[in-house]
C-alpha cells in the first residue's frame, strides 16, 4: 500500500537525520504527540488535507505545535516537508514505522501483556527481567487489564503470542473434550 511505502520512507529518513541514539527516543515522543493530537482533534486532519487553506497557514500551525512541545529540529523539518508535499495524512503510518525503526536501532522489543488483574511492580520487574533474558533485547512492556480473562497472562511479541490465560486453557480443554466425544461416537 502507498501509505506504508510513504510511512517507511519518511520514517527511515527521520532515523538517518537523528544520528544520536539518545535523541531518537525524543524524536519518537515528538511524533507520538503529533499523532495523538491528530487522533483527538479530527479538525486537524481536515485542515491539513483541505486545499482551500494556504500552505503558509498550515506551516504556521506546525511551527506553533512544534514550539509547544519543543520538538527536535529533525522532527520540525520532517513535519514542514510533510506540509509542503501535502503528506500530513500519512503521519500515523510514519509514526508506526518510526517506532519499528527506533526499536530496531536501539535493540528493543515491544511486548504487549494482557492480564486479568493489574500486575504489581514486583511482578512487572520479574516479567521484564525474564523477557530480556529470553529475547536478548531490551523489553518495552505495555500492560492492559482484561477482566474477561479470569486469570493468567497473554503475551504478544510481534506476531508471536503466548497465551497462558485461564480462559484459553478452558477453551483448549473444551475442544479436547469435544474431539474425544466425536471420536468415541464414531
Amino acid at each position: 500500500m502507498i501509505e506504508n511505502q510513504i510511512g517507511k520512507r519518511f520514517a527511515e529518513a527521520l532515523s538517518e537525520a537523528v544520528t544520536d541514539d539518545k535523541r531518537l527516543q525524543t524524536a519518537l515522543e515528538n511524533l507520538r504527540w503529533f499523532q495523538e493530537a491528530f487522533q483527538t482533534e479530527p479538525n486537524l486532519n481536515r485542515f491539513f488535507s483541505h486545499p482551500a487553506f494556504p500552505q503558509r497557514n498550515k506551516a504556521a500551525l506546525v511551527k506553533e505545535m512544534c514550539d509547544r512541545v519543543s520538538a527536535l529540529d529533525e522532527v520540525r523539518n520532517l513535519l514542514k516537508l510533510l506540509v509542503d508535499r501535502n503528506k500530513m495524512m500519512f503521519l500515523k503510518n510514519i509514526t508506526e514505522f518510526f517506532e519499528h525503526v527506533v526499536a530496531k536501532r536501539l535493540k528493543q522489543v515491544r511486548v504487549n501483556v494482557v492480564s486479568a488483574y493489574p500486575l504489581s511492580d514486583e511482578q512487572l520487574s520479574k516479567l521484564h527481567s525474564a523477557l530480556e533474558r529470553i529475547l536478548g533485547k531490551s523489553a518495552i512492556i505495555d500492560v492492559k487489564v482484561d477482566e474477561d480473562l479470569i486469570g493468567g497472562l497473554r503475551l504478544s511479541v510481534g506476531s508471536l503470542v503466548a497465551d497462558a490465560t485461564i480462559k484459553n486453557s478452558l477453551a483448549l480443554l473444551k475442544r479436547s473434550i469435544e474431539q474425544e466425544e466425536a471420536i468415541s461416537e464414531s
